[in-house]
């Protein structure tokens, strides 16, 4: 039989980040072989292998491929979960995947979004080469309760007979399995294993209809909108929370809960030993949060650029008619989602539940997320960036925005390298991957995005992408089409 040759991919004279150390190499090269990076030496201290593509990148920067940790590639920043005929779900899929690999992201941990395990298939495409994409961590459904977020209950209030009706008919399945006690708990988390999650999602203690559900009038009106008391005040039992997790870990899977707006949820979460925790909570974080975020290794995973980008698409309309974001959310998504946030603010100027959070978007910009961030650094957490693009809600984030996210954290006092290894190493260590990706060393996977100029001086230098390579291929050159 004869012996394959070797591919090889050789970048010579890239200014590197390798996103261990807080400066830049210049003038390095960079040797890939088969998938794994092979030498890394300053340009003219070893001999450049012959046979194998040899890309000169003289002035360019070089930097660990991304990692966004919290997406729904499924999902395409509208509400449009619930529009299962509007589009294709494998053509959404391919365009974010590709929306995503353009913008320099080569791994993310994607969150619930379609419908049972159909992400799995998807996946596999992917891992296979047959769909143009990021490597996919997927969770698949999240773990909930009966009517709380996530709930299929929530989306379809019915009675069981309509509900199987309307599943059936529509194809819709909800984005959870609902479980009551903690025996069901754990036997769910076992199913999830078999079925091949990477990850377990799940929910901190709370009602999703915090903060409305706290005010008698807020409760009143939900009610007269068709909401059931037990949507109201559905809550993850902190009992069966902790079933989840020590669940989880017996399995070796990481958990990733996301937060329900309170800081004693958010506290609640972290007792329980949930490895991440997600999104970022309306109100100031405690101390003692913190200090056993650290203890315990637990990751906070903010997402507060979805919030900043909501409340600036409500305040400004034309914003969502740009030919960026028809772009990234073509019709008929765009259109839907146009009319969806035209409902947000006529809820909104009228009083509405939608109203109340509103009015919680200031003081989270102002005040909560820069004193929570500036403690969580004080204390050493770590934070690994997720965008949560793809969800609608109070999101709206189309695909391949994770830069913004990088912004928001240094516009608060996070520094510029920071920054890059919350999307670098810091999320390679939350997803368990950090042997083999993260960071650009010899013998990790040839995962690595080539900048046209350096992040370190500006972090929005990141949507300026010259290549992208995964496990030693280019899968997007920007001045090539492959």
């Amino acid at each position: 039989m004869k012996k394959q040759k070797a591919k090889l991919l050789v970048l010579k004279d890239v200014d590197l980040i390798d996103g261990n150390m807080d400066n830049i190499q210049k003038n390095m090269v960079i040797i890939i072989r088969n998938g794994i990076i092979e030498k890394i030496r300053k340009y003219g201290e070893l001999e450049i292998p012959k046979g194998g593509q040899i890309i000169t990148l003289s002035g360019k920067t070089v930097i660990p491929g991304l990692i966004d940790s919290h997406v729904h590639l499924c999902q395409s920043g509208v509400d449009d979960f619930m529009k299962p005929f509007a589009e294709r779900l494998i053509t959404k899929f391919k365009r974010n995947c590709l929306i995503t690999i353009r913008s320099g992201v080569t791994t993310v941990r994607n969150m619930p979004g379609v419908r049972g395990y159909r992400i799995f298939k998807y996946r596999k495409k992917v891992a296979q080469g047959k769909i143009v994409g990021p490597r996919i961590l997927a969770s698949g459904p999240a773990i909930t309760t009966p009517y709380s977020y996530f709930s299929i209950l929530s989306f379809l209030p019915f009675s069981p007979f309509v509900r199987f009706f309307i599943e059936r008919l529509f194809g819709v399945r909800g984005l959870s399995i609902d479980v009551n006690n903690e025996k069901e708990a754990k036997e769910i988390v076992r199913r999830l294993k078999k079925e091949g999650v990477d990850f377990i999602k799940t929910i901190t203690p709370g009602s999703p209809y915090y903060p409305f559900a706290k005010e008698e009038k807020m409760k009143l009106e939900l009610l007269q909108k068709g909401l059931k008391k037990e949507q109201i005040e559905a809550s993850m039992q902190p009992e069966i929370l902790k079933a989840i997790t020590e669940e989880a870990y017996q399995l070796n899977l990481k958990v990733a809960c996301h937060n329900i707006y309170r800081p004693e949820e958010f506290y609640e979460a972290v007792v329980a030993g949930a490895n991440s925790i997600e999104h970022s909570p309306i109100g100031l974080m405690s101390e003692k949060t913190f200090d056993l975020m650290k203890e315990k290794g637990i990751f906070w995973v903010p997402t507060i650029y979805a919030f900043y980008n909501w409340k600036n698409i409500i305040d400004n309309p034309e914003l969502f008619e740009t030919a960026e974001i028809k772009e990234l959310i073509p019709e008929p998504l765009h259109s839907h989602g146009k009319k969806s946030l035209q409902q947000l603010r006529n809820d909104i100027k009228n009083g509405g539940i939608w109203g109340k959070f509103y009015k919680e978007m200031e003081p989270l910009q102002q005040k909560y997320f820069p004193e929570n961030l500036k403690l969580a650094i004080e204390k050493g957490v770590k934070i690994a960036a997720g965008v949560d693009c793809g969800a609608g809600g109070a999101g709206y984030v189309p695909h391949g925005q994770l830069y913004k996210e990088l912004e928001v954290y240094i516009n608060n006092g996070m520094s510029e390298f920071s920054a890059i290894q919350t999307a670098t190493k810091n999320a390679a260590e939350l997803l368990g991957i950090i042997d083999k990706v993260g960071t650009i060393e010899e013998g990790k996977v040839g995962n690595i995005v080539v900048l046209e100029s350096n992040p370190l001086k500006k972090i929005s230098n990141l949507n300026n992408v010259n290549l992208v390579i995964k496990r030693g291929d280019i899968v997007y050159s920007k001045d090539v089409e492959l």
